[in-house]
């Protein structure tokens, strides 16, 4: 078993993948937590790429905006990232659905 620093839930969301100035649509969400996440989507990543994020985790809401994330590896189980920081506002957002993701996680 792996013991992670930041556990991993599993996540339901959408987003856009921005890199180079080009979007690629989340295909499907994985899983997500304080640091990462893991994801389908159209782009061929690579590990080491930055990437930016639009997180949309609460539908109609204001997305989480992830700026210079890294992917760390990719290949048939999706594409796993790094958040490397994010902006005041963007880690609260993230902090409050991890929270929910963590008492959800708790009562199954």
């Amino acid at each position: 078993m792996v013991v992670r620093q930041y556990p991993r839930f599993a996540a339901s969301f959408s987003g856009t993948l921005v890199h180079q100035n080009r979007l690629h649509e989340i295909s499907k969400a994985l899983d997500l937590s304080r640091k990462g996440c893991r994801l389908e989507s159209s782009l061929r990543a690579i590990a080491g790429m930055h990437v930016d994020l639009l997180l949309f985790v609460h539908e109609g809401g204001t997305p989480i905006l992830i700026q210079g994330a890294v992917v760390r590896w990719s290949g048939r189980h999706g594409i796993g990232i790094e958040f490397r920081s994010l902006a005041s506002p963007h880690q609260e957002r993230l902090e409050g659905t991890i929270q929910q993701l963590e008492t959800t996680a708790g009562h199954t």
